[in-house]
């Protein structure tokens, strides 16, 4: 009975006994290499002696550029690899492992950072796992968001270019210690950013010295030229501010007497004004310089203002009290002579009252051998005459006045016409020609 209730005991045993499936050798050889290891300690023989860092970048995406904080978002996986000869094995020994991976925390690593971090935790890569293999040549390479601090100019926006960088090196480890050595940017999984088209990029090792520590601290340094894509911004507010522009100067087109010229010139710059904060919207707030578009808005603007003060004049002048002041002589001599020669505009002719009134003058001469009720009958005519000369005499100053008023309207429309067309194509024209768009493969 106790034999059967022993055997009964080691079968139980047996069967609560945990079989492990994972490869022994592998085990063994971590067990061996994580022995008297010291994740703090630089892989060096000697102290004394900098450890080769090799620093790569592969550029997946431009996320963003954010115009009012000035930081560009990428889309990145930062490569770090470098040699620990304490992580070395023979392959051979050990059923043919090549490589392992070790959790980051685990084995030394260089603590790369971005130099020009505007993330909040200043970290911007998610840790992953470290790649190492028989020589002792590790790899880690960690995904990441990087947020970088970038300087923007916006003289030329929409149409403008701008340089940005990525600086990558050690926070704590100087020159003497680490060695990096960068290579260039990897574009080969790129995505075009639908925003912005990458003119070229350039990679660059810089080394300063900072006030705190005689050591010289080496980074590296990556730069990205980038286009802005200018389609979108030209069909919502350039083609737009060109088409009011063209309504400012259809104001002196319009007839005074329709009272719509003042409305539609302040409706105009109104409109001016809206689009004018839908650009301070997207473009940071600097005093360094004026956004060309911001230049073409606030000069339409006052050629608008302009136009508006143009046109009340001309309103004055049309509407102008014939019993007032008659037109200076300086006037009518530029205005009703020179600017209508000019423009090709003829006064209208109203000289009929006159040549009833020598007639008039003609019969009374004979007045003597007339009868007395023709006599009288002259009277009454010089009366009405008389009458009619002041009453012509009056509406020739109105209609002095009206034709001065068209002949302005007429100059104002070719004047602000020629003035519209040169500021337009000064300042959008000044831009720089920016050539097409190259990528590194």
């Amino acid at each position: 009975m106790d034999v059967h209730h022993l055997l009964l005991c080691v079968a139980v045993s047996l069967c609560m006994v945990r079989v492990s499936h994972q490869d022994p050798n592998e085990d063994r050889l971590r067990s061996m290499l994580l022995r008297n290891y010291n994740p703090l300690v630089r892989p060096v023989s000697n102290y004394s002696e900098p450890l080769t860092v090799n620093l790569g970048l592969k550029l997946i995406q431009i996320s963003d550029l954010d115009e009012k904080k000035q930081i560009l978002t990428t889309n990145a996986w930062m490569s770090l690899m470098w040699t620990d000869s304490a992580l070395q094995w023979d392959s051979e020994e050990y059923n043919g492992i090549k490589n392992l991976r070790f959790p980051y925390s685990q084995i030394w690593k260089p603590d790369i950072l971005l130099y020009n971090s505007a993330t909040e935790g200043f970290r911007s890569t998610y840790d992953t796992l470290v790649l190492v293999d028989a020589s002792g040549k590790c790899s880690y390479i960690p995904p990441g968001i990087f947020n970088s601090v970038c300087k923007l100019d916006v003289r030329w926006f929409p149409f403008d270019i701008q340089t940005c960088q990525i600086r990558l090196g050690s926070w704590t480890h100087s020159g003497l210690q680490i060695e990096l050595k960068l290579n260039d940017l990897n574009l080969a999984d790129y995505t075009e950013s639908k925003e912005w088209s990458l003119l070229d990029t350039s990679a660059k090792m810089t080394t300063k010295y900072y006030p705190c520590c005689p050591e010289p601290y080496p980074d590296g340094t990556y730069t990205l030229v980038l286009r802005r894509r200018s389609l979108f911004y030209g069909l919502n507010l350039i083609i737009p501010c060109i088409l009011l522009s063209a309504l400012s100067v259809v104001v002196f087109m319009l007839p005074v007497d329709s009272g719509a010229k003042i409305p539609l010139g302040v409706t105009v710059l109104l409109c001016f004004m809206v689009l004018l904060l839908m650009v301070s919207e997207v473009i940071p707030a600097t005093s360094d310089c004026v956004p060309l578009v911001a230049q073409y808005f606030i000069t339409t603007m006052v050629i608008v203002g302009l136009s508006i003060i143009a046109t009340v004049m001309v309103s004055r002048f049309h509407h102008h009290d014939p019993r007032g002041q008659k037109m200076p002589k300086w006037a009518r001599e530029f205005l009703l002579k020179w600017c209508a020669w000019l423009l090709q505009m003829k006064k209208p002719d109203c000289g009929q009252v006159e040549q009833a009134g020598e007639d008039v003058n003609l019969i009374s001469k004979g007045e003597g051998t007339l009868e007395p009720e023709v006599g009288k009958i002259l009277e009454e005519v010089r009366y009405i005459t008389k009458h009619l000369r002041a009453k012509e005499a009056t509406e020739n100053v109105h209609s002095e006045w009206k034709f001065a008023a068209s002949v302005l309207d007429r100059l104002f429309l070719v004047v602000f016409s020629i003035l519209m067309i040169l500021m337009t194509l000064g300042i959008l024209l000044s831009a720089p020609r920016l050539g097409t768009s190259s990528l590194k493969n």
